[in-house]
């Protein structure tokens, strides 16, 4: 099913910059800086949590390849897919917005700037997957 397929890659993309960002946040937790601690434990959270998604999108594209659904309802599924990435990236801005907020609060304070400048960059990648995927998945998957 060409749609279960695109959406899983799609989870996996999400899953791999999950890995990335854990990869890159966890080191700088244990850093004596305050910004880069507080940069890094906000993107292992990030990480976490984008990862935990990705895990139960998975397991729902394996329950749903199980069904051996028609057209109909795979156009139906990603309808559903297309707009929950839109409201994504709507939510995306948002979140940069917060992560700026943060940054602009209490300039002299580093532990703000650091969680302030790690939802700026998840924000920024989750807004470009979001649209990116919003934008392409009706163009790439005919059903």
């Amino acid at each position: 099913m060409p749609f279960l397929r695109y959406q899983a890659r799609m989870m996996t993309q999400l899953l791999f910059w999950a890995g990335l960002s854990f990869g890159a946040g966890a080191p700088m937790m244990l850093s004596t800086r305050e910004w880069a601690r507080a940069f890094g434990g906000m993107t292992v959270a990030w990480a976490v949590i984008n990862a935990l998604i990705a895990l139960f999108a998975l397991r729902g594209v394996r329950r749903k390849a199980q069904q051996n659904a028609d057209a109909a309802t795979q156009r139906q599924w990603m309808r559903q897919l297309v707009r929950l990435l839109w409201i994504n990236a709507a939510l995306d801005v948002g979140y940069i917005l917060v992560g700026a907020g943060l940054t602009l609060w209490d300039p002299s304070n580093r532990m703000l700037h650091g969680f302030g400048w790690a939802v700026i960059v998840q924000g920024a990648f989750l807004l470009l997957f979001d649209a990116w995927h919003g934008y392409q998945l009706p163009r790439k998957v005919r059903l």
